[in-house]
């Protein structure tokens, strides 16, 4: 930074031609300033050096109060100082969001007469920054007394406008990088509370499988050895076990999203066995609701590309949730091909979904108002729609409240087969 004495020029010694570029310099050196410091050493040079003057200050609105951030003076002035807006000629310009003339220090009553004696001072200029409410002054400041030009005026006024936007960009860009930093802590913040839970859950369902395995055994072993009267409490037992393994089942698929271990393995899977394997696994379900269970054009040698175990537990995990909320009707899995795709609707004759809550069914432990018969961590859909973006599989829902709801799936076709599988 040049020093004071060599900042120091006479009045007249910039042409206006030379004006122009200065001030088109000023603005460029502005535009990549990125701090409050920054800016503020370019304007204590560039005001000095424009106007010609014996000294600068830059002046920073801070409350109440007018902070003397820094200067370019001859001697010292009041760099670091703080005074009251309403005693000091800077204060004066930001309240009025007018510019001071003084060609006499001593005439003018706005003047703090008794904080100037020990300066330099006899004439000054003082402008604000920043329209209609200012945010800063700047200040030029001759020995002698002298009344400045109207030239003079205009320089520091254009200088002024300058400086307010270069200060709005740097507020603005202190905004943004506050609020990334707070978006940086705050994903820290859940990325522990994420590895926490993931944990948590592993543990939990990793010891609990042991009981349940036990329980499981001890299960089938009392089946051949009680009597009629008792096959009732055994099937209740069969059925919680069964209960218990799904929910199980939803929570180590949560543990795998959350810790990334899904893996994927692609290959040509037959349709029908997706078909024939939701079948054995839920048609006694649906038939223990008092619930009929229908195929509508699955099968025919038709292959789609996809990954086994993942698709299983896509389709799984919607008649689940379509057994779930339905109490009377059917359950209907229909297959049918559109734009190289098979799609796989799952329809109901349940409950339905209001329009309101459609948005929100695939989130994480959201569950729709169903009574406390329906159990569930509200884990079903929201693993779903995971897995199904994981394979970049589109998902659409239709649901009408009363009447039922369909949820499709598309899985790739194998190949280029492109025949028709169901109407």
């Amino acid at each position: 930074m040049p020093s004071a004495d060599t900042d120091a020029l006479q009045p007249s010694a910039l042409r206006d031609a030379d004006h122009l570029t200065a001030l088109v310099d000023l603005n460029e050196r502005l535009f990549f300033a990125h701090d409050l410091p920054a800016v503020v050493s370019i304007l204590r040079s560039a005001a000095r050096r424009l106007t010609g003057a014996d000294g600068v200050t830059i002046v920073l609105r801070d409350g109440d109060l007018c902070h003397y951030v820094e200067e370019n003076a001859i001697s010292p002035l009041w760099k670091g100082q703080r005074f009251p807006m309403g005693t000091c000629i800077s204060g004066w310009a930001m309240l009025t969001g007018q510019p001071a003339v003084i060609p006499d220090i001593y005439a003018d009553p706005r003047i703090p007469h008794e904080a100037y004696r020990p300066t330099f001072v006899r004439s000054l200029v003082m402008v604000p920054v920043g329209a209609p409410e200012p945010i800063a002054a700047i200040g030029a400041y001759w020995a002698t007394r002298h009344t400045p030009d109207a030239g003079t005026v205009t320089l520091l006024l254009a200088i002024a406008r300058s400086a307010a936007l270069a200060l709005s960009n740097v507020r603005l860009l202190e905004s943004l990088q506050e609020a990334a930093e707070a978006a940086r802590t705050q994903a820290k913040e859940l990325a522990r509370a994420n590895t926490a839970r993931t944990r948590l859950l592993a543990t939990l369902n990793h010891d609990l499988r042991q009981p349940v395995h036990a329980l499981t055994l001890a299960t089938h072993a009392l089946s051949s050895r009680v009597t009629p009267r008792g096959e009732i409490y055994v099937s209740t037992m069969k059925h919680c076990l069964g209960v218990v393994k799904r929910l199980m089942d939803g929570v180590q698929d949560l543990v795998g999203m959350d810790d990334g271990t899904i893996a994927v393995r692609i290959e040509d899977v037959p349709l029908d066995d997706l078909m024939t394997h939701a079948t054995a696994t839920f048609q006694l379900a649906a038939a223990a609701k008092g619930l009929d269970w229908r195929m509508e054009g699955s099968g025919r040698g038709v292959t789609v590309r996809t990954d086994r175990l993942l698709a299983s537990r896509i389709l799984h995990n919607l008649v689940d949730n379509a057994i779930k909320y339905t109490d009377h009707g059917e359950i209907r899995i229909v297959c049918r091909t559109a734009d190289g795709k098979v799609w796989v609707d799952v329809c109901d004759t349940g409950r339905g979904i209001p329009e309101s809550s459609l948005a929100d069914i695939f989130e994480e432990f959201y569950r729709i108002e169903a009574g406390d018969e329906v159990v569930g961590l509200g884990l079903g859909l929201f693993i779903v729609k995971t897995l199904a973006d994981h394979l970049g599989y589109p998902i659409t829902v239709e649901s009408r409240p009363g009447a039922g709801t369909t949820i499709s799936v598309a899985l790739p076709l194998a190949g280029s087969v492109a025949s028709s599988i169901g109407g």
